[in-house]
């Protein structure tokens, strides 16, 4: 059997096109669903200190509910960019650039690693977002 007809190993088939998807695609989906883990343990570590701190317990709990509604967000839309879902292409951008705003807040605040660790991923993202590949893998159009 020629490995022209079989689907590559490193991407699943698009369920549009039944084609690999993309390399810039899976590093994309990636970035987004390590982002969404991270929101989503920084959940689990707000719920873990609930009660503790300088905020009361409402706020705690607010927080700790906007940490899970942002996780799942970004894994939402993670899951619908590998699928092809071209409401993607403007979450992908809000989600980066409130990355890059939050990082700035922690270089300015004197906490530069942690502020390196929001803007790189941002970055990555954000130029991932703008190749050919995921513009049309969006689109419906990938190879």
């Amino acid at each position: 059997m020629s490995t022209s007809s079989r689907q590559p190993a490193a991407g699943s088939p698009h369920p549009r096109t039944g084609r690999s998807r993309p390399p810039a695609v899976m590093a994309l989906t990636g970035v987004l669903l390590l982002q969404a883990l991270a929101v989503l343990g920084t959940a689990v570590g707000s719920v873990l200190a609930i009660g503790t701190g300088a905020l009361g317990v409402g706020a705690q709990i607010f927080l700790a509910v906007l940490f899970v509604l942002a996780g799942v967000w970004i894994g939402a839309t993670g899951l619908g960019l590998w699928i092809g879902r071209p409401w993607t292409r403007a979450a992908v951008v809000v989600i980066e650039l409130f990355a890059v705003i939050l990082s700035i807040s922690f270089f300015t605040g004197g906490s530069p690693a942690t502020g390196l660790a929001f803007l790189l991923p941002a970055a990555a993202a954000l130029l991932l977002m703008f190749t050919r590949q995921v513009a049309e893998h969006l689109a419906g159009l990938d190879h």
